[in-house]
């Protein structure tokens, strides 16, 4: 995928376009100094001729000339990400604008950690190279924001299978840790080359930023301006709020609740909020907090439909928030709700709200429901029993009136709302504790 339909995806041409446009300059000396991959060592460059900006020198005295193989490779990106960083910190000390912008850069929000000798807590079998971390937080899994994986060699394209399954590991341990992911980056530098690869619900797309280091030690103009284009996108990626690059809300702030707020839109977004934080103004959704903590355990697929679920208070009374990730050519569930609503079906939760936060992102939306608690699963029901009961006659009852009440709900869902449930286990046949039974997720119903 080219860099500016990914952008598309994400909604930010117009505030990248003009980044790279009233900015041509940035950068620029810091490609000059890039350095020249050779076979597996970083060596300095040279130009072919003089030209009136010279090399910047950031990187005459770095450490990883001295490495070889992939941790020349991370050492130096590691590095690169240090002095853009300083060079923008610079800028704005020193100009207080970007060239040509009337607007201060972007500086740096995340901490990059070496993570090549250890493991990451909660990251799966394989160890990652270099994540870049929410600031102010414990470096794990559920606070990684980008994943940097380092080749030596270039990576072909399509992806080899060692490759892919080893980075398909790492998003895999990001989605099942972080609920508010909108889609995982991993940054692939690979020999000369700086790739994104972004995996979304729906798949993973390769996305080509450019070469961050030279294939040659005589470099000509074009190759600096190939360069200095990389390092601008990479350095505009990294600086992106988490809202906008890899979250469907704002995470930095390491708040533990979200809440219901109109966007410009008039539509609903969320919004992480501390949990003492007063109701926003307008909103025109919930009054309450969805506290994060009170996240329910359920398996994670690693592509397609995903469901988050927690139990929080909703207006006063105890209720279940489901956010879920489902291709755009399904049923949203709430539609299928209000089919079964309005057909009069029984045994189905009640529900308080629902809508879209993200209409159409790679083919998945992300749709909330605010449903009743509607108890416990048959399992831990069963269980809750005394050992007397499971011997009477009246715990025979209830298992019969159990899966009478299942049966009859799904039956006239069939009959009157012509709607198939298609994923019935125990998990999703709750009891409440005076034996009524409700039959939930309805995502997989048609």
């Amino acid at each position: 995928m080219e860099f500016q339909d990914f952008l598309g995806h994400l909604g930010l041409p117009a505030v990248y376009d003009p980044f790279e446009a009233d900015a041509p300059q940035l950068f620029q000396s810091l490609a000059k100094s890039a350095p020249f991959l050779n076979k597996s060592k970083m060596e300095q460059t040279r130009m072919d001729r003089v030209t009136e900006l010279q090399p910047s020198g950031a990187f005459s005295n770095a450490g990883f000339f001295t490495l070889d193989k992939e941790k020349a490779v991370n050492a130096y990106f590691q590095c690169l990400v240090d002095v853009m960083c300083e060079e923008a910190a610079t800028h704005n000390a020193s100009s207080g604008q970007a060239v040509g912008t009337g607007k201060t850069l972007p500086e740096r929000v995340y901490d990059l950690a070496d993570y090549q000798t250890k493991e990451v807590p909660g990251g799966g079998k394989h160890k990652m190279d270099l994540v870049f971390f929410y600031p102010y937080r414990p470096e794990t899994i559920p606070n990684v924001h980008i994943i940097v994986e380092g080749k030596l060699s270039r990576v072909p394209d399509p992806i080899d299978e060692d490759t892919l399954g080893q980075i398909a590991d790492y998003q895999y341990s990001v989605w099942k840790a972080q609920r508010t992911r909108a889609f995982v980056p991993v940054l692939l530098v690979h020999g000369t080359q700086l790739d994104l690869v972004a995996f979304t619900r729906d798949h993973w797309y390769r996305v080509e930023l450019g070469p961050v280091s030279y294939g040659k030690q005589v470099v000509r103009n074009q190759d600096i301006e190939k360069v200095r284009l990389t390092m601008a996108r990479l350095y505009y990626l990294i600086t992106l709020p988490s809202e906008r690059f890899g979250h469907f809300c704002d995470v930095n702030d390491g708040q533990q609740c979200l809440r219901f707020v109109p966007n410009a839109d008039e539509n609903s977004v969320l919004a992480t909020v501390e949990s003492h934080a007063k109701p926003a103004v307008g909103s025109s959704v919930s009054d309450d907090l969805i506290d994060l903590s009170g996240y329910i355990e359920r398996f994670i697929h690693p592509r397609g439909r995903l469901a988050h679920v927690f139990k929080t208070m909703y207006r006063g009374a105890t209720a279940i928030i489901k956010l879920s990730w489902t291709p755009v050519d399904r049923l949203p569930e709430g539609a299928i709700y209000e089919i079964l609503e309005k057909a009069g079906v029984q045994g189905v939760p009640r529900v308080y709200d629902s809508g879209l936060l993200k209409n159409n992102f790679f083919g998945h939306r992300l749709e909330y429901l605010v449903l009743e608690d509607c108890g416990s699963s048959i399992k831990d029901y069963l269980i809750s029993k005394h050992a007397e009961e499971l011997k009477s006659n009246a715990f025979d009852e209830s298992v019969k009136s159990i899966v009478q009440q299942t049966l009859s709900c799904l039956v006239q869902a069939r009959v009157k709302g012509n709607i198939l449930h298609r994923d019935i286990s125990p998990g999703n046949i709750r009891v409440a504790r005076d034996g009524t039974v409700k039959v939930i997720d309805w995502g997989y119903a048609k």
